[in-house]
């Protein structure tokens, strides 16, 4: 495990104290794990079997249904992200493990060379194809780049992709992209329309855990939050991510971190439903979405 600083403010014992009162006894017992368990580092195995059942309130999502003013995917030469720039309050979630906004800021992917790897995370000790992250951060904060000094700045939403047959018509429009974006640091425009589309939501029935991300400079903490239903695509659009290039010109085959030891962390379930046989649900048999949606702008 790297050693390094960790970025971060602490809270005031004063509006420690003063918080404490102002939410339900298990958000402020999730809140307090960091102490004791933030300081490990992220991705982990994750294994319904070990896992602690809480209630907590239901996850609240706002404005994802509101298309935004600029919509653009870049390749940034260790991944792919999305990202948007809205002319009115961005999306945001509330409840939950939260205390108070946190908004959306971008997503990205991981993947491998094959179908058998990909997935950061890994599920009952096997990977999935890829992986997307999708980065919030507490608005209080302002920036992404604040957020990251607290221990409560950021909060990361998981979501595993599982192959089926035909493509997902939702995600082949940025497949189409990556055309556009094979060099590193090239960036591609597509016409604004509402988040919905790419995003899974949920309310209830999922993961979490405290982890860390190290950075050569430092170390920041992170909520992660894993939605039980994987987005379902094809191999063909898994494969065409492999044809993108780093910043030295070589194929991006593999970009994803090594699974860490949980090391007695607290991984809860969260308003879990009655299916607990598998850790992850099944997808729909084909996610249908409005291709024309996702037209890209040159």
């Amino acid at each position: 495990m790297r050693h390094t600083p960790l970025c971060f403010i602490d809270q005031d014992k004063e509006t420690a104290e003063r918080n404490k009162d102002e939410v339900p006894e298990d958000q402020m017992g999730i809140r307090n794990l960091v102490h004791t368990e933030g300081i490990f580092e992220s991705p982990i195995d994750l294994n319904i079997a070990k896992m602690k059942d809480i209630n907590l309130p239901l996850l609240e999502w706002y404005n994802f249904e509101i298309p935004p003013k600029k919509m653009k995917v870049t390749n940034t030469g260790h991944t792919v992200i999305f990202s948007a720039k809205w002319g009115q309050e961005r999306p945001y979630l509330e409840k939950g493990p939260f205390f108070g906004k946190y908004v959306f800021s971008n997503w990205h992917l991981h993947w491998g060379a094959n179908e058998m790897e990909g997935s950061e995370h890994t599920v009952d000790g096997s990977h999935c194809p890829a992986e997307m992250h999708v980065i919030t951060f507490k608005s209080s904060y302002l920036t992404q780049a604040s957020a990251l000094k607290e221990q409560d700045g950021c909060a990361t939403l998981v979501y595993f992709f599982k192959l089926q047959d035909p493509p997902n018509p939702a995600f082949q429009v940025i497949i189409d992209a990556l055309y556009d974006i094979q060099k590193a640091g090239t960036s591609k425009k597509l016409t604004p329309t509402n988040i919905n589309n790419l995003l899974l939501k949920f309310e209830s029935d999922y993961f979490f855990y405290w982890g860390t991300v190290s950075t050569t400079a430092c170390t920041h903490y992170l909520m992660w939050l894993i939605c039980r239903t994987p987005i379902a695509v094809s191999a063909e659009q898994i494969d065409a991510l492999r044809f993108i290039f780093d910043e030295n010109g070589n194929q991006l085959k593999r970009n994803f971190r090594e699974v860490q030891p949980v090391n007695n962390r607290t991984v809860l379930h969260v308003c879990p439903s009655t299916s607990k046989y598998c850790t992850l649900l099944q997808p729909p048999v084909t996610q249908f979405f409005r291709s024309e949606d996702f037209s890209d702008r040159s």
